[in-house]
């Protein structure tokens, strides 16, 4: 719980640390579901945005295309964000000055390793999610039903610890590049090991971040019901005004949701970071930096020395 208070009062005094979380959440948007249903339930708008895919296709491919350039652009300025916040949290921690401008000077030299990282872990996943689902797909293809029942429950078993232990690794090893300068391998190697030594207290952190991220959106709950409730009927009203009024009450409305969600993601993205960088430097025993600081200000960095031999 001390690291959890430490981690807040760190944002709350170095608010410039909300513009690393800023930038986190718009590379990690997460994903949306929509239930398309029956798609007669669309009746005429299905029907005409159907036609005009069919019709349109080489400008939805455009679209498409430039989304993913846009995707990708944002995914490596949150990398670039996420090891400026872990430098600068590492910093401050060590009561030591910095700014956003050296802390994303300093998160610029990781963006390889950590790019690198993060496609070595989704690969790594995504062979996992392929060697256990052949079994499934096999069973189902020749209608052993109750084969594939319980080959499926038992993927499912192997794949959550599996995960939750990819996701861990991930993170300690992310914590050993940008604070110890090491390798990718020696990184994934550390992080693993430091894993298995303080798996306890890892799941227990882990839980802890959750709890506070259930706490929060419950939190919310109230206030995303009050406007809801200014929302709506002053929408209904500006659709019986006018078609157009409406229009742009609505672009307006989304655009401010948006804008909420985005907001409160910033300031989990950067208390969640903040908090995993104090738990690991709690039990990685991170050395401290000395004055080299000062030097990080001026862009002449050392990297942080971590020892992995030390880990409790």
């Amino acid at each position: 719980m001390e690291i959890l208070k430490q981690a807040g009062k760190i944002v709350w005094q170095n608010r410039f640390l909300l513009w690393f979380g800023l930038l986190m959440a718009l590379g990690s948007p997460g994903s949306f579901n929509i239930n398309t249903g029956n798609n007669n339930e669309f009746g005429a708008p299905g029907e005409a945005a159907k036609n005009f895919f069919e019709t349109h296709w080489q400008i939805v491919l455009v679209i498409a295309i430039l989304l993913f350039a846009i995707g990708i652009i944002l995914f490596l300025i949150s990398l670039i964000a996420k090891a400026g916040l872990v430098k600068s949290v590492n910093l401050i921690g060590h009561n030591k000055k910095t700014n956003f401008k050296a802390g994303w000077r300093s998160g610029k030299k990781y963006l390889g390793k950590l790019f690198k990282l993060a496609m070595l872990f989704f690969l790594a996943t995504f062979l996992v999610v392929i060697i256990l689902a052949i079994p499934v797909i096999y069973l189902v293809a020749a209608k052993f039903w109750v084969g594939a029942a319980l080959v499926g429950i038992l993927a499912i078993a192997i794949f959550i610890p599996l995960i939750f232990i990819f996701a861990l690794t991930k993170i300690f090893a992310e914590f050993y590049v940008v604070l110890s300068g090491l390798s990718i391998w020696s990184a994934i190697e550390t992080g693993y090991t430091l894993l298995l030594k303080n798996i306890g207290s890892s799941i227990i952190f882990g839980l802890l971040l959750l709890a506070v991220s259930i706490v929060a959106g419950i939190i919310l709950l109230p206030v995303a019901g009050i406007a809801l409730v200014i929302l709506i009927p002053t929408g209904v009203a500006f659709y019986y005004l006018s078609k157009i009024a409406f229009a742009i009450f609505l672009g307006f409305a989304i655009l401010l949701f948006l804008a909420a969600i985005l907001f409160v993601s910033a300031i989990f993205q950067t208390y969640k970071t903040a908090a995993w960088t104090l738990f690991f430097q709690e039990i990685a025993k991170v050395e401290k930096p000395e004055p080299e600081a000062a030097v990080e200000l001026e862009g002449l960095e050392k990297p942080i020395a971590a020892t992995p031999e030390k880990v409790a």
